[in-house]
């Protein structure tokens, strides 16, 4: 087919495939996903040459770009990335084969990779026998290269990590509507393999191992949505041989006013999936707690300090059904919120800090005070409703007594029928259960690890 179709009207590039990289040992696979699809070409651009005739070779009429700046379907392009990514031994996160929870899959992502195709050249040629009869047609060739340019971004630096460009070229199939599409879906593969040989890219994507964290590995509560009592009961036995112990902090014994930077200190902002939420740290040496909807499947998250200094943390435990998680970031003498023991009780004052809204709302602080101590109506979990103002981005964030001791996570609202408007009835995690649920006690006798923290 080479031969036979180049005296086209364009000139095709054939790019061969590279051979994908082979791993560092021990590197870290560093999970990626798709991201965006676009095409900069001009509707009416000449792509291609076609010709129907006894030979391949002209005069050809031209083929040009008639899909604006769309492309190919992109769950179709998507497709191919995950297939080529994955066969080349990349952790590519969204599997399309999986019937459920496929966007919450893609959230553990630390690298989005997106295509802007600049360059298509394709040329198609159906053969007729010389007895003119149109409807005899003895053979079809076809044949395609598409130029890519890659955009590799950091959801963890916020930052452009790789920018690289790659070709593909697939020749074979029918001389038809369809089989153009093929030829150039399977050339957008090639494109992708290529990618996936690229030692940038591969730099990237096979990252230095984690140092060994000290800490038993704890998670618990599959499945879709939020899961009955018994889904999280289930492995609380045998998590039981996991506790760990974290070093008490001397309790705030004055009122909130007295402290309230070291409060707004102890709380941070988590960057997980596509939004953000809140989240505060219980030890000196950076453990912290926030929501799991927070950090969903994400192995690291953002996590943005009280002072701006931005740090990657990893995700060490969580526990879906109870909605919290634990994650660890690097430091030493951080600011800590003490643990309350003692379970609030209605009337109460408290106080909410997290981010509302928007990142730059960080350290934003309410007040109000214990509605109702609750149980879940689905999951039978014990619950805090107060009336202290919270919105999107709080989720995980401190919920603190009147002296500013950690009582609780904040969790949920409810919001006014038919509107994003607050109900004022919002809920928080207890802070003892938060902790049973992740294995981790505050002070008193270890239990099958090791102290945490100092």
């Amino acid at each position: 087919m080479a031969s036979a179709l180049s005296g086209c009207g364009v000139n095709v590039r054939k790019a061969g495939i590279a051979e994908p990289p082979t791993p560092p040992p021990e590197s870290r696979r560093v999970p990626v996903r798709f991201g965006e699809l676009q095409a900069k070409l001009r509707r009416g651009d000449v792509i291609g040459g076609y010709v129907i005739g006894f030979t391949c070779i002209g005069p050809f009429d031209p083929i040009t770009w008639t899909s604006g700046r769309a492309m190919m379907d992109r769950a179709e392009v998507a497709d191919l990335f995950h297939e080529e990514m994955s066969t080349a031994g990349y952790d590519v996160a969204g599997n399309p084969n999986r019937l459920f929870e496929v966007a919450e899959d893609e959230e553990r992502a630390e690298l989005v990779v997106s295509a802007q195709i600049t360059d298509v050249k394709m040329n198609v040629c159906r053969k007729m026998g010389w007895w003119l009869v149109q409807s005899d047609i003895v053979g079809e060739e076809v044949e395609a290269s598409i130029k890519v340019d890659w955009t590799v971004y950091s959801r963890l630096e916020r930052r452009m990590v790789l920018r690289t460009s790659t070709w593909g070229y697939h020749a074979g199939g029918a001389a038809t509507e369809d089989g153009k599409a093929l030829a150039m879906e399977q050339a957008f593969a090639g494109a992708v393999a290529n990618l996936a040989a690229d030692p940038g890219f591969a730099a990237a994507g096979f990252a230095a191992p984690d140092a060994r964290s000290t800490m038993p590995a704890l998670e618990t509560g599959g499945g879709i949505g939020r899961a009955g009592p018994a889904a999280g009961m289930a492995t609380d036995g045998a998590a039981r041989l996991q506790a760990v112990r974290l070093p008490a902090l001397p309790p705030f014994t004055t009122p909130i006013q007295d402290h309230a930077e070291a409060v707004t200190g102890a709380t941070v902002l988590v960057s997980g999936g596509t939004g953000h939420g809140s989240g505060v740290l219980v030890s000196r040496d950076g453990l912290l707690l926030t929501n799991h909807h927070v950090v969903g499947e994400a192995e690291r998250v953002r996590v943005v300090l009280a002072d701006g200094t931005a740090v990657v943390g990893k995700v060490e435990r969580r526990h879906k059904p109870r909605d919290v998680a634990l994650v660890r970031i690097e430091g030493r003498g951080l600011p800590a919120l003490p643990v309350r023991t003692r379970p609030l009780t209605v009337s109460e004052d408290i106080y909410v800090v997290g981010a509302p809204l928007a990142e730059r709302m960080r350290g934003t602080v309410t007040r109000g005070i214990v509605s109702a101590l609750r149980r879940d109506r689905l999951t039978g979990l014990e619950e805090i409703q107060a009336d202290a103002s919270v919105q999107g981005g709080n989720s995980g964030g401190p919920l603190v007594d009147a002296q500013g001791n950690l009582a609780g996570l904040t969790v949920s609202m409810r919001t006014v029928p038919g509107s994003q408007a607050s109900a004022g009835l919002n809920f928080f995690i207890p802070i003892g259960d938060a902790l049973d649920r992740l294995r981790l006690q505050v002070g008193g006798p270890e239990i099958g690890g090791p102290e945490i923290g100092d």
